[in-house]
């Protein structure tokens, strides 16, 4: 968020404004996130979605119930390559965060240098582990899903440091699609992306130190605090010039 939009990081994380707007798209993502969640710790499907659904608006409604159909295929997936796998653990919504020298520390903790949750994820008995994080909105041509979860790989890798190799994947709920990276070993986690998640760290913290300066672009149009911010306004309602014409 920093280095996308300093503005932003600055109404969230500096200023601490309050939220004046919540997307219905951020909202819908959160409740499908959370049915997901109580489904795979144990609740039924039809109380699981009960309970995430009822905060929803009417208009929001709808679109929660066209993504919830896709959950009982995920289960049934996962069902079949838990057959397949031995595995010893499950991580649902899991808290890590790791200090600046990479060790493991207590998620609210002062000494906390970067934190994650984990939406999903499996240690084998083989020494590897699967993440998976889900995505609700639409999968962009050409994205890159092991830069999304690079993060994740590095906070796995500082809690559980027997893991060798890392299944890196992206759970999209509107395709009903779970796409995985090349594995990855631990190694590399080691000697390229922790260094990179360093660097990118201290490339924000430049980023916010310059001041709330604002970055436009296609996240405007889904800024919660997008009505505070003269630059998005400015972004998103492009002034019309008017010519006259006397033969008009």
């Amino acid at each position: 968020m920093a280095l996308r939009c300093p503005r932003l990081f600055h109404f969230r994380y500096v200023e601490k404004v309050r939220e004046p707007e919540v997307m219905p798209e951020a909202r819908i993502g959160k409740a499908i996130h959370k049915a997901l969640e109580l489904h795979l710790q144990g609740k039924p499907i039809d109380e699981a979605c009960t309970e995430a659904r009822e905060p929803l608006t009417e208009i929001e409604q709808p679109r929660f119930d066209t993504l919830k159909t896709g959950i009982p295929t995920f289960t049934t997936r996962l069902a079949q390559f838990r057959k397949r796998r031995r595995v010893s653990r499950q991580l649902v919504e899991y808290s890590l965060a790791i200090r600046e020298d990479l060790s493991v520390t207590q998620f609210y903790s002062g000494d906390a240098y970067y934190r994650g949750v984990l939406d999903l994820g499996y240690l084998f008995e083989d020494d590897a582990i699967a993440l998976l994080d889900h995505k609700t909105g639409v999968r962009l041509p050409g994205s890159s899903i092991a830069d999304q979860l690079e993060g994740y790989a590095v906070l796995a890798a500082a809690a559980f440091r027997h893991v060798q190799v890392f299944w890196l994947g992206v759970h999209w709920m509107a395709e009903r699609a779970v796409e995985w990276a090349k594995p990855v070993a631990g190694a590399v986690i080691r000697d390229r992306m922790m260094p990179n998640l360093l660097d990118n760290i201290e490339a924000a913290a430049l980023a916010v130190s310059d001041g709330p300066r604002a970055n436009t672009g296609p996240w405007c149009d889904r800024c919660s605090y997008r009505d505070l911010c003269p630059a998005s306004r400015e972004h998103r309602y492009e002034p019309v010039e008017w010519y006259e014409n006397d033969e008009d």
